[in-house]
């Protein structure tokens, strides 16, 4: 899978001729399409929200100023007439009503005069809004004093010119944004389909089994971070991969083999050539093949049991020093026999652990190091205290492993070719741990001896006891 300038979305050709029509590339990006979906109805809602501001609020905060100017120069006015100077030159008009008599006090409108004249100025509000014959509306402020009621005015026009300013600009600022946010965000849309689309070919190369991925992605963000992650994934799938094809190889030698045994000494047995002794051990062979089956086949059905999460521990207090020293005596006579000393080194301590599964682990950990280790050479079985916890630890003088092959030991599909067997006990010890918690690992240099181990942390309930007498 190589890196193209060349990306296909939905059998359509995306190169770099990006002149190619908005219209066809706008209908094969769905996120494109989406982007400036989301983003009209964004603008929409925001310029929405603007008119309704601007109508109730900004028209309010408006008025409110026109009615201030108004009323300061009413009091200017009133100011000026007490002190008998002349009315400056003020914002918007007045008048002094007295005894029913207008009193023009600047240059009036003589429409709002007639107006004013008819009304009973009692009835008018402080903040009012008259309109006259011809449709004009004016803003007054009526200012009650000894002289008489002051009314100053001012033609609304600019009110309603202010509002259709703000709506033009609104409008303006819609159809300016759209005309320049879609060029922006089919581009913006393009560079942030690419990395997906690259994922996407990525995905579909690992579902064909294409687990080599030599493309990258470094956009420094969460696209970049799912790459890793799929690059991660496919890592891990290539080599389940290859533990699973190993697997097969082993698991159908190792069926094959026994199988192929029972077979052949059946037919011994029915073509009736053997004498009855021979029968006798020749039948024997059958039922130890027989069971060598039966127990690969419950290794099969335990470990799938365990990667289900099917288990559950029965946790106990256990002599960590009295369950090693069991351990080890279902060893004895085996260790014997190949001259090996098993050495025990271990305080009473008490730990919370499943006594059958960890002796499977144990089992296991010391089953190993017999059958690799030469004879007359000795293995050590030991716990002691860590600043971790207890490390319970099984160090033989054997074989070792090589150093390419120690973090594939735990898995379910890996098999040294001398080890025998299908490699399930090492996995079925994982599982058994890891369903424990407990940190586990092994140590070894080729030719030189292994160490396996797992640590039970205090917090697990690792707990001193008492040196026994």
């Amino acid at each position: 899978m190589n890196m193209k300038s060349e990306v296909k979305c939905n059998n359509v050709s995306i190169n770099k001729q990006w002149w190619l029509p908005l219209h066809i590339i706008m209908k094969n990006s769905k996120i494109t399409k989406k982007l400036i979906k989301y983003f009209l109805f964004t603008i929409t809602l925001v310029i929405f929200i603007c008119f309704f501001i601007s109508g109730s609020f900004l028209s309010k905060l408006y008025r409110r100023q026109q009615y201030n100017t108004l009323k300061n120069n009413a009091e200017e006015i009133y100011e000026s007439l007490k002190s008998n100077t002349p009315v400056e030159e003020l914002y918007g008009n007045a008048v002094l009503i007295k005894n029913s008599a207008i009193i023009p006090l600047t240059k009036s409108k003589m429409g709002i005069m007639h107006i004013l004249k008819d009304m009973d100025i009692k009835n008018l509000h402080i903040q009012d809004i008259i309109t006259i014959k011809n449709g004009e509306s004016f803003l007054t402020y009526k200012l009650e004093t000894p002289l008489g009621y002051l009314i100053t005015f001012e033609n609304a026009a600019p009110y309603s010119e202010f509002l259709n300013i703000i709506y033009i600009v609104l409008i303006s600022v819609f159809i300016i944004a759209i005309i320049i946010s879609i060029p922006i965000f089919y581009f913006l849309g393009k560079k942030f389909t690419k990395p997906i689309l690259q994922l996407k070919n990525i995905s579909n190369e690992i579902a064909k089994g294409n687990f080599e991925i030599v493309e990258t992605i470094n956009t420094h963000d969460e696209i970049e971070e799912l790459y890793v992650s799929i690059s991660n994934m496919s890592n891990k799938l290539k080599e389940k991969y290859s533990f699973q094809k190993k697997f097969i190889a082993n698991m159908s030698h190792d069926f094959r083999t026994p199988l192929s045994i029972i077979r052949n000494y059946s037919e011994a047995i029915t073509d009736g050539i053997l004498s009855e002794e021979e029968t006798v051990n020749y039948s024997k062979e059958i039922i130890n093949e027989v069971d060598k089956l039966n127990a690969m086949v419950v290794d099969l059905l335990e470990i799938s049991k365990l990667q289900e999460g099917k288990l559950k521990l029965t946790l106990e207090e256990v002599d960590i020093s009295y369950f090693l020293s069991q351990c080890v005596e279902s060893f004895l006579a085996l260790s014997k026999e190949k001259n090996i000393e098993l050495v025990l080194n271990s305080k009473p301590i008490k730990v919370l652990i499943d006594e059958k599964y960890m002796y499977r682990v144990m089992y296991n950990f010391i089953n190993n190091a017999l059958k690799f280790s030469p004879n007359n050479s000795i293995i050590k079985i030991s716990s002691v205290e860590t600043p971790e916890g207890i490390k319970v630890s099984v160090e033989d003088n054997g074989i070792g492993i090589p150093k390419n092959m120690i973090k594939d030991v735990w898995y379910r599909y890996y098999k040294d070719s001398k080890s025998g067997g299908i490699g399930l006990g090492l996995p079925i010890c994982k599982e058994i741990l890891d369903h424990h918690n407990f940190k586990y690992g092994v140590e070894s240099r080729e030719n030189q001896g292994s160490t396996f181990y797992f640590i039970i942390p205090y917090t697990f309930g690792a707990e001193r006891l008492e040196l026994m007498d």
